[in-house]
């Protein structure tokens, strides 16, 4: 059990290690909603709390819901409904994300992954609430009120690999080679067997898509999230560096005489990417 922990941290404690830290996310919060829905399943009170949790991870498409859940556009896509369901999202994540991250590294990954859900969210909205508009005689707003998971997100990863390296090949199963691109239209298209997967996955590529278009042109959507992360990170620096006491030295006759040329020049220290 203690060499799991250890593991677990070496995962998030090392540097250019996106992808394992959001699937292991993805897994905590899976594994959490799980454990915590078997304690609560005792009574009627504790099923309720159950409940109440449970919705702050699924997406409300209708605006009079969603409005007092906004933050279910982020948390949604840590959510899944069930083990399969889990498996082939982070199955898939794992075979584009870790290519992504080969190319772009593992922040703008990220970028693209949160990207991919809040949008992709914004837009089923959209959608959603487009088709209530129609009239019932039409029957078209069949799709669902409420979605969860981070189909979206992963087909924005997805997409964005096929768009930065439309002809890499996978070796599929061991099976044969297959250009990723076609693996990735064919499970686009395959999804919208179920119109709200596929409004929902259609969404996460798009966003995917328009992600390496606008960096190859100079702009990186993921900004605000770099810039977000990095003012975080620096908070936690700030912190450590104002709890380590700062050390004082006595003007000893060793600290008067020490030369100028003791102090390394700047060449000694690497450049710094």
């Amino acid at each position: 059990m203690a060499s799991i922990i250890e593991d677990i941290r070496g995962a998030f404690s090392k540097k250019d290690n996106a992808i394992t830290k959001i699937i292991l996310i993805n897994l905590f919060v899976f594994v959490g909603l799980v454990v915590l829905s078997f304690f609560l399943s005792f009574s009627e009170a504790t099923q309720s709390v159950n409940r109440f949790i449970q919705r702050q991870f699924v997406l409300n498409a209708p605006l009079k819901e969603f409005i007092f859940q906004p933050w279910t556009l982020l948390t949604y896509s840590f959510h899944h409904d069930g083990f399969f369901h889990i498996l082939f999202n982070m199955i898939t994540l794992y075979w584009f994300g870790m290519l992504l991250q080969d190319f772009i590294g593992g922040q703008k990954l990220v970028n693209i992954y949160l990207l991919g859900g809040i949008l992709g969210g914004v837009i089923y909205i959209f959608v959603h609430n487009l088709l209530a508009l129609a009239p019932e005689s039409f029957e078209i707003n069949n799709i669902s009120a409420s979605i969860g998971g981070a189909s979206a997100a992963v087909f924005a990863v997805l997409f964005a690999t096929i768009t930065l390296v439309p002809d890499y090949e996978f070796y599929f199963f061991r099976l044969f080679l297959v250009k990723i691109k076609y693996v990735a239209w064919v499970f686009l298209l395959l999804s919208f067997l179920n119109p709200s997967s596929g409004i929902s996955h259609a969404a996460g590529a798009f966003i995917g898509f328009g992600y390496i278009k606008l960096l190859r042109s100079g702009l990186d959507l993921g900004s605000p999230i770099e810039g977000i992360y990095n003012w975080w990170k620096s908070l936690g620096s700030k912190k450590k560096t104002s709890t380590t006491k700062k050390k004082s030295y006595s003007k000893s006759p060793v600290y008067m005489s020490a030369s100028p040329k003791s102090t390394p020049s700047n060449e000694y220290f690497p450049k710094q990417e």
